[in-house]
This record gives structure tokens, C-alpha cells and sequence, in this order.
């Protein structure tokens, strides 16, 4: 019988404790806690996918660093290029090796005093724009190379007592932006160089329009078309709410669409097809779903009257909406959870563009769990992400758009006690990775963010 090994003496599992708290003091002061693999994962951080396979670690996360400036949210700002991932903080931009989540620059957000409160969700070109300020201030702009961390041009925006007060808002359609901020005008630069376009201000943006503050733009949406909702006030030549399709490089409406009482809390859910939000009855949380065509004439309506799940994610409305996905024909829009369902779920519900008929209902399955849709940029696929409380595991779903048949891609551990993404994370797939970004983070006075709070996780994700 060969001899039993020996248990490790005292000063073995000091030795060892010392090994591991070295790693530990390494992986933090390269800006990363690397979690280690158990549980069924590898080192690598992969795991089985399929509900019957092992639960994937986390690969990498970026820990969540005070700015020490009062902020109001959580910028869920992550970009990707050919070579590193970009995530949005409060006081800086910093580039990520998307492999390791090693450090390749680190950008400060411009302005002493001054935190980011405002990132668009488009990159196109390698470039995104910004907003900074100190407190409800936020009404400086800027455009960083998301390849160095470079700041390519800045402008501040005017004040105007007539402009609307939402907070900071980018709309961004090709080389063109649209920012706006509370009580500043809304202004149009070209992104590649900085140079103004035009401002939401000037009467000629609004045909019949007898003075320069009778009609104003409500909010601007970008995409594949910029979108404007705008409001003309009684006394004018065509008072009302409209949904307006907006040349870029003018601002000049091309069509309008007449909205409904409430079209003024309206929202664009996506500009490729048109699909606005046009309510009737906006206090209970009660969407009416308009589809249109490229001519902004009525295509069809969504059958029902939808309570959207209102997550803290959903951005600033300057961007289609994040809880919306089109594939093809069909739109999945995350609801919220049904008022007698004791496990406090949410659900997923698809309908058909073309009829307006709704499709399927696939409502998240366990105790306490939500489905978060997965933004993607290289796939048409439906996916989710379900997680809820601590004790069970999270998973990525795959829905079939047509049927709603559902299939779960990969099952990761539960949230680990030291790293804690919030409780509404903004998910997005891009190669075989799903990035969880933080949802709201307040650093207001007398509130500490929890220490295991972390600002982006990186997990395994699709195989293709």
C-alpha cells in the first residue's frame, strides 16, 4: 500500500496563504481582480454551456474606484475595437485587453472638478462622444480616439431657458451628434472634426413655425436615422406632438408623424424600423407600440398595451432602446413582471412587424430572476441574461425569435461575494465573451458604493 501524503503543517498553509495573497495584490494592482476557477470552471475561466455542463467563472472584472466627485449615475459607456475593450468611469476612460483585462491606457476625464455623466452608445469610426460637468452641470461635450484615449475636439453648449430639462442626452447618426443638456440648446456637431451643424434653436427647423421658441425639439434619437420628437406649442401654426425624421447634416424635418396626447413622454424603441412608443396612458406604465415606415406613415400597431420593464439601464434615449432587440420581423421587448407572479419574474414578449400580432410570452424561470436582452453587434441572434438573487446560478438564453423556444447557451456560477455587478446589469456580447456592465452606481454624499462593486465583468460567452 503505497504511504499516506502527510497534511500541510502550520507553516505549509502559511506559505500557501502568503502565495495566494500575493497573486491577489497583483492581479488589484494591475486594476483587475482575476477570480479564481471552481465549481466546475477552468482556469482559463470557460465553462460547459447547456444547463447539464459546469458553471463558468468569471474571466476578468474592473473593480469599481471612487471618483470622489458626486455623480448621479453609472455610465454604462463599453466600446469595443479590433484590439481592446473601453469602458466609461466617472473620472476616466480606460482601454482593456479584452483576452486579460490588463490595462492598455487610462484617459482622465477632462476639467478639474469635472466627472463623465454621459456616453454615447455608438462608436462608429472608433470614435465616442462624451458629456463632463460637476453636479446637475453636464453640458461640456467631447469626442475621444477610442484607440488611445485621445481627446479630438470639446465644445460647451449654450444656455436657453426654453430648452428642454432631461439631463444629458447623445444622438448620434454617422458623423453626426445631437447632444443636449438641462436648460442648454441642443447643438449639432460632425463628429470627425467638431464642427457645429446647427442648433435646435434656429426657426428654420420647423416649417409653419411664427417664432424661434414655438416649436422645439423634445428629444433626439440616433441610429440608422436620426428620429426627433418634437412639440409646437398652442398659438403656433400646427401645435401638437410629432415624430420627425431629421436630416443630419441640417436638421430639417423630412416627414412627421402626429403623436397622440402623451406623445411628449413618448420614446424611440428602434430607428431601423421606425418603432415608437407613443402612450395613452404613460402613468400606468402602459405602452401603445407604433411601427412606420421609412415614409413615417403608419405600418402597423403592437397588439395589447405592454407595461414595459423600466430597467435603470435603458440609457438616456439618445440611442434605440436597450431592452428592445429586432430580428427581422420580430421585436422581443424585456417586460415586466406580472403582479401575481409570487417568484417575481419577468418576461420576454415578441410580436410580428408586419401584423402587430404578438407572438410569445417566455417568462424567467426560478426565484427572484430577470431577463436582461444582450446587446450584439456581430450576431442577429436573441439573447439573454438571467440572473436574480445570489444563492442561484445565472444563464445566457437563446431564443428562437419565430417561436420563442429557448435554450440555455451557458450557466455561470453565482454571484460571487467578491465581484457584484448591481442589480440591473447592462449585458453585451461581442466575440465569445458577454460583458456585464454596472447599472447605477451613486456616489452621493453619505452613500458608499459596497466594496465588491465592480465597474464591468467579463464571462464566457456564445462559442460563435
Amino acid at each position: 500500500m503505497p504511504p499516506v501524503p502527510e497534511r500541510p503543517g502550520r507553516k505549509g498553509l502559511i506559505a500557501l496563504a502568503v502565495a495566494v495573497g500575493l497573486v491577489l495584490v497583483v492581479a488589484l494592482g494591475a486594476g483587475v481582480w482575476m477570480l479564481l476557477p471552481g465549481g466546475g470552471g477552468t482556469k482559463d475561466g470557460s465553462g460547459k454551456g447547456g444547463s447539464g455542463g459546469s458553471r463558468a467563472t468569471v474571466s476578468w472584472s474592473l473593480p469599481y474606484t471612487r471618483s470622489g466627485l458626486e455623480h448621479p449615475r453609472m455610465i454604462r459607456g463599453v466600446w469595443f475595437t479590433d484590439k481592446t475593450v473601453v469602458k466609461a468611469l466617472p473620472d476616466r476612460l480606460v482601454g482593456l485587453d479584452p483576452k486579460t483585462g490588463g490595462q492598455r491606457w487610462e484617459a482622465p476625464t477632462p476639467g478639474s472638478g469635472s466627472v463623465l455623466c454621459q456616453a454615447s452608445a455608438d462608436s462608429t469610426a472608433g470614435i465616442a462622444v462624451l458629456a463632463r460637468g460637476s453636479g446637475k452641470a453636464c453640458h461640456t461635450f467631447y469626442a475621444v480616439d477610442l484607440t488611445s484615449g485621445k481627446t479630438l475636439w470639446e465644445h460647451s453648449t449654450d444656455s436657453d431657458e426654453w430648452a428642454p430639462s432631461d439631463g444629458p442626452r447623445i444622438a448620434r447618426s454617422g458623423d453626426v451628434v445631437v447632444v443636449s443638456a438641462d436648460d442648454h440648446v441642443t447643438t449639432a456637431f460632425r463628429v470627425s472634426d467638431g464642427k457645429q451643424l446647427w442648433k435646435d434653436d434656429d426657426k428654420g427647423l420647423y416649417e409653419g413655425a411664427e417664432a424661434k421658441d414655438t416649436c422645439r425639439g423634445e428629444g433626439y434619437t440616433g441610429g440608422k436615422q436620426l428620429l426627433r420628437i418634437q412639440h409646437c406649442l398652442l398659438g403656433g401654426n400646427d401645435p401638437g406632438t410629432y415624430l420627425a425624421a431629421v436630416d443630419p447634416a441640417t436638421g430639417h424635418a423630412k416627414w412627421k408623424y402626429r403623436l397622440g396626447e402623451y406623445g411628449r413622454q413618448g420614446q424611440v424603441l428602434a430607428t431601423s424600423p421606425i418603432v415608437v412608443d407613443d402612450p395613452d396612458r404613460p402613468y400606468e406604465g402602459r405602452m401603445r407600440v407604433s411601427v412606420l415606415d421609412d415614409d413615417g406613415k403608419l405600418r402597423t400597431r403592437l397588439e395589447g398595451t405592454p407595461k414595459r420593464r423600466f430597467g435603470l439601464t435603458r440609457g438616456d434615449g439618445g440611442a434605440p432602446a436597450a431592452d428592445v432587440r429586432i430580428a427581422g420581423d420580430k421585436l422581443v421587448m424585456a417586460m415586466d413582471r406580472d403582479e401575481k407572479d409570487s417568484d417575481d419574474n419577468n418576461q420576454l414578449t415578441a410580436w410580428s412587424l408586419t401584423t402587430g400580432k404578438r407572438l410569445w410570452d417566455q417568462r424567467a424561470t426560478g426565484y427572484l430572476q430577470t431577463y436582461h436582452l444582450v446587446a450584439t453587434s456581430d450576431t442577429d441572434a436573441v439573447l439573454a441574461y438571467s440572473a436574480g438573487n445570489i444563492h442561484d446560478p445565472a444563464t445566457l438564453v437563446r431564443f428562437d425569435p419565430a417561436t420563442g423556444s429557448r435554450k440555455t447557451v451557458r450557466t455561470y456560477r453565482p454571484t460571487p461575494t467578491k465581484a457584484w455587478i448591481g442589480s440591473d446589469p447592462y449585458p453585451m456580447a461581442h466575440g465569445k465573451s458577454l460583458y456585464l456592465s454596472a447599472g447605477y452606481v451613486s456616489e452621493s454624499k453619505g452613500a458608499e458604493p459596497e466594496r465588491r462593486q465592480k465597474s464591468l465583468i467579463a464571462l464566457p460567452g456564445t462559442d460563435n
